[in-house]
């Protein structure tokens, strides 16, 4: 029989664009987005380090969210060598051959940033894994629809630009059907409801863009 895929889908909060990850979290699951693990934490260095979380754009949920999540234990605050542990150990166990995040880009750069700044080398996943960015399949198999573009522009879901909006936070009002929805920006909502989104794309059955990162998925969209 063959085996599930198994994906870790990531997300994280950063003290800056381009590094200082403070919060990381990971979901493992398969394609249906069917969740058997979940891991968050709280970046004991970055978290620490006053002068640089004083630049974090969501600074105020360290009093809001993150100091009650502390103090209830829900949320560990562990050094980054022991989070690049358990991100290790769980593409082990699991045997994830997918890592998946909205703007995979990004996640990539503040996460290699944040090894380097904090004195580490060498790479944190196995060769082999492949890659996958949410914001690109979900722009490919999803927001490129009419069905989404009607809704978006009816709905004022568009940029000061005049571009129709690929945020996570709208492909998953899409996908769910809560328009109302407003993402959380807390590194394990946000990985939960991006396997959701993955879920929907796997579901449309067109091409999967593995290892496709072009950093400006939206102008499928809006090209239309």
């Amino acid at each position: 029989m063959r085996k599930a895929l198994a994906i870790m889908t990531l997300d994280t909060e950063t003290a800056s664009l381009t590094g200082g990850v403070y919060d990381l979290a990971y979901v493992i699951h398969n394609k249906k987005g069917q969740i058997v693990e979940r891991f968050n934490a709280v970046v004991r260095e970055t978290a620490r380090d006053a002068d640089k979380m004083m630049g974090a754009f969501y600074a105020r949920k360290m009093f809001t969210h993150y100091l009650e999540e502390l103090a209830d234990q829900k949320t560990p605050l562990l050094h980054w060598s022991a989070i690049v542990d358990a991100i290790q150990s769980a593409v082990t166990r699991h045997n994830v051959t997918v890592v998946a995040a909205y703007n995979l880009a990004f996640d990539r750069r503040v996460i290699r940033a944040t090894h380097r700044h904090l004195g580490f080398k060498g790479a944190i996943l196995p060769a082999g894994v492949a890659q996958l960015d949410i914001w690109e399949y979900a722009c490919r198999a999803r927001l490129v629809l009419k069905k989404y573009r009607t809704l978006a522009t009816s709905l004022g879901w568009v940029s000061d630009a005049g571009n129709i909006k690929t945020t996570a936070e709208c492909a998953y009002r899409f996908t769910s059907g809560d328009h109302k929805f407003i993402e959380h920006h807390t590194a394990l909502r946000d990985a939960e409801i991006e396997a959701e989104i993955l879920a929907a794309c796997f579901a449309a059955k067109g091409p999967v863009p593995y290892n496709i990162i072009t950093g400006s998925p939206w102008r499928l969209v809006n090209a239309k």
